[in-house]
């Protein structure tokens, strides 16, 4: 059995991944997770299933946001992330689900028994171990290839050798920055004697001078005719900004973030680009992963799954959103709320009907009502 135990918050020391892992888990935080089920090439939203009800309320600690925000956060960390749906099994023996849990195991192990049935062994901090079959567990993995049972490295977690490296080389990049500004504050000049010294009298004005500058002191001199002082100009050169820019891009990029998306000035086609790179097949995998736990075969059969809509995710400036409702209001693509919300206006009663063009969009004189019933009067007396 393959033995799983890379699982440790190392990387969230660096203030750079936890800026670009939250990066991240912010835009997976406004997906809205949806039962579908197809039918003969059509969709339709089901919401009076149990798995519908789990996808608004995960459990009872936790909002969608929170549970999407904290699975995203151990699978940036670990590769891998493993949520329970907890069930019970109704008289017919039907799973009944009644909540989402997000696991934090320290290892996993998985496990066949004879007959081929796997099984996964998942072991606390707190020193509590479980065994769980297989199918009773979602397991989202990323970077899944080198492993046989898990994403990440060739052991399974998060291989991140190369990238702690440039971590590190960071990090002293940044005390050397730190420890360049305090001598610049501390060291003001050169006193010079101009008079040979014994050892022991030159050590004691060294020793007075430390002490000086010890007490904060450094900016009173006294001096006589036997020395000479040398004020030091400050100009200090820490580090360029392009060394800067080549850390910050090469340890972002380990999760697909840009300095764009991370200061947040991006434009519209680098945050189309970022969704692109960095989260849609993540979004997919996901919902994949969901389906295959929550739905059997037969049931996956029908055209049941679990898909993660990002219509929440803004792509468009209001300049881009007005053309968009310019274009799809008359074409019937969103409905008066939609258009709304798109706007960031509340919806409104009557407001979900599907628009048929722009005579239809807005109906208070009933207009279009009395031309249907002229037009379905004079079918009538034609068929008569």
């Amino acid at each position: 059995s393959p033995f799983y135990s890379a699982f440790g918050d190392s990387l969230y020391a660096s203030d750079l991944i936890v800026q670009s892992i939250r990066c991240k888990a912010n835009e997976f935080k406004k997906l809205d997770p949806r039962h579908i089920r197809t039918t003969n090439g059509i969709q339709t939203v089901v919401s009076d299933s149990d798995v519908a009800r789990l996808l608004k309320r995960p459990n009872e600690y936790m909002t969608t946001a929170d549970f999407l925000e904290k699975i995203t956060i151990l699978l940036e960390l670990n590769k891998n992330a493993y949520i329970y749906p907890a069930y019970y099994k109704s008289i017919d023996g039907t799973k009944r689900y009644i909540a989402l849990y997000p696991l934090k195991p320290s290892s996993v192990d998985y496990l066949v028994d004879e007959s081929g049935k796997y099984f996964l062994k998942l072991r606390f901090a707190s020193g509590y171990e479980t065994t769980l079959p297989r199918e009773d567990i979602i397991h989202w993995r990323k970077d899944y290839g080198v492993n046989d049972y898990f994403g990440g490295g060739a052991y399974g977690g998060n291989d991140d050798a190369g990238l702690m490296k440039t971590i590190a080389e960071y990090d002293r990049l940044c005390q050397s920055i730190a420890k360049a500004i305090a001598c610049s504050c501390q060291v003001n000049g050169i006193v010079r004697y101009n008079s040979y010294m014994s050892d022991d009298k030159l050590d004691a004005e060294r020793a007075t001078f430390n002490q000086r500058l010890v007490n904060n002191e450094g900016g009173v001199l006294f001096t006589d005719l036997k020395t000479e002082y040398t004020p030091i100009e400050r100009d200090v050169k820490l580090v360029d900004a392009e060394t800067l820019k080549f850390f910050h891009e090469t340890i972002l990029r380990a999760n697909g973030t840009s300095l764009a998306i991370l200061n947040g000035d991006y434009t519209k086609a680098q945050k189309e680009a970022y969704y692109e790179h960095a989260l849609e097949a993540d979004i997919k995998s996901l919902g994949q992963a969901m389906s295959m736990t929550f739905f059997s075969e037969r049931e996956s059969a029908f055209g049941n799954e679990i898909v993660l809509y990002p219509n929440d995710i803004a792509f468009m400036s209001m300049e881009n959103k007005i053309s968009a409702l310019q274009t799809g209001l008359p074409a019937g693509i969103f409905t008066r709320n939609e258009a709304r919300a798109l706007l960031g206006y509340p919806p409104i009663e009557g407001g979900d009907d599907m628009p048929r063009g722009y005579n239809n969009v807005d109906n208070s004189t009933g207009n279009n009502d009395n031309s249907m019933d002229e037009n379905e009067e004079g079918n009538a007396d034609e068929e008569q």
